[in-house]
């Protein structure tokens, strides 16, 4: 089994590669992943699959049939690029694949086609999706396309969740990047942090520096409340791992004025809901605390982000028995935590998910050093390991990715997720 699938990426390497290539020259920020978006689309139409488009405004989904149709295993690569002026591979815009998400798309096409060659020993489908909007950044230009309403959430996998793109797949597949690694080696169950992000206004009274007793400064309210914050953090476990970084991107107008008008941005990041919960309400309190004291007001603005990465316990133990038959894959490295958070993590509170990540990148994440060691490599190991996985999971009559979907216990159901974002804030 392993020496066709190799056999058949092998065979297509020249297309692999210029597939990758094409990718990683175009890098597009969340939600505008328009050329990447078409290209994809016509890969996957060049194969015959049938396909959903334009979901989420960039989403592609294709359909591998197998033999039969009782369970869906869904292989995952993100669209988005992000800003990093300085990457060797950035565009005039600024925007960089210095995250690997080119390379995943690749990965996951390099799988396609020789799932595709062999789907006649599949007992179930498989879904190739390429979802946008991973980071969570530019986001006053996301705002403004909820308040169009081109989208209601602002992460790529909480709208698709929210128009019901996963309703027909049992689980979640997706290799990432794990940055300044050069090594191919393969990280599984490894966690991270969940967020939610906070836009804050503070809003006093103008006067004239040398009469300061004449106004409202909202930039001592700020300060008091960035104080209340810090003289917080020993309320926490470890257990809880919050971790609470604002930073002021207003803080007045002119020297000689008493600043009015004060914006400061944080995330609240946590191991897991409650833990985030928690830090959300003591910044809340910190922040209104702060504006009293001064005689300011305060608006605050909470925008949903991203819930901790649960990694499915099955799952990982496949996905690491199928790297150890990988020539070229190094070691197995277990339950190393990642590093930011994912809104892979949100899917996983719905469904059996994984996101192992795999070495051969040079440069930190989003840094104007990251790069691929040898990219055929990348493309070759990573399709090799999509396809290896997949394959057992729909072998004999599906057996493991059986066992898989019948001993998940969600955490939430699609209703409550929807309600727990519009409770974060969401629309």
């Amino acid at each position: 089994m392993q020496d066709r699938i190799r056999a058949i990426i092998e065979q297509q390497k020249e297309n692999i590669i210029q597939f990758g290539s094409t990718l990683l020259a175009h890098p597009e920020l969340g939600y505008e992943e328009f050329f990447s978006s078409s290209f994809i689309e016509s890969a996957y139409q060049r194969l015959g699959l049938p396909l959903e488009t334009k979901l989420a405004r960039t989403g592609v989904k294709a359909r591998i049939e197998g033999k039969t149709h009782e369970i869906t295993v869904c292989i995952l690569s993100e669209l988005d690029a992000v800003i990093s002026p300085a990457n060797t591979f950035s565009a005039i815009s600024g925007a960089a694949h210095a995250c690997g998400h080119s390379t995943q798309s690749t990965q996951v096409y390099a799988a396609a086609l020789a799932l595709h060659a062999m789907k006649d020993q599949l007992d179930g489908d498989i879904v190739c999706m390429a979802v946008p909007a991973e980071e969570f950044l530019d986001l006053q230009h996301r705002l403004e396309l909820q308040n169009e309403g081109s989208i209601t959430y602002l992460s790529g996998k909480q709208e698709l969740i929210h128009l019901g793109a996963f309703d027909d797949v049992d689980m979640v597949i997706m290799i990432h990047s794990q940055p300044n690694h050069p090594s191919y080696d393969v990280f599984v169950d490894g966690s991270s942090l969940g967020f939610v992000a906070k836009n804050i206004n503070f809003i006093g009274k103008e006067a004239h520096g040398a009469a300061p007793f004449k106004g409202v400064n909202a930039l001592q309210a700020a300060t008091l409340a960035m104080a209340g914050i810090n003289a917080n953090r020993e309320t926490f476990s470890e257990d809880e791992q919050i971790r609470i970084h604002p930073i002021l991107t207003k803080g007045g107008d002119i020297v000689n004025t008493v600043p009015s008008d004060v914006r400061m941005e944080t995330y609240v990041r946590g191991s897991c809901k409650d833990a985030i919960d928690k830090g959300c309400a003591i910044v809340d309190r910190c922040v209104q605390a702060g504006a009293s004291m001064m005689g300011a007001e305060v608006n605050i603005a909470t925008i949903p982000g991203y819930l901790p990465l649960k990694q499915d316990k099955k799952l990982s133990a496949l996905v690491a028995s199928c790297a150890e038959e990988v020539d070229g894959l190094g070691e197995i490295i277990w339950g190393k935590d990642m590093i930011g958070s994912t809104d892979m993590g949100d899917l996983s509170h719905l469904m059996p998910c994984i996101q192992p990540t795999m070495g051969g990148f040079r440069g930190e994440a989003h840094s104007k050093d990251f790069c691929m060691v040898d990219a055929w490599e990348s493309y070759r190991l990573g399709g090799e390991l999509l396809a290896k996985l997949v394959l057992m999971l729909l072998a004999n009559g599906a057996s493991k990715a059986k066992q898989v979907r019948d001993s998940f216990v969600p955490r939430m159901d699609r209703e409550t997720y929807l309600a727990y974002l519009q409770a974060q804030g969401g629309k």
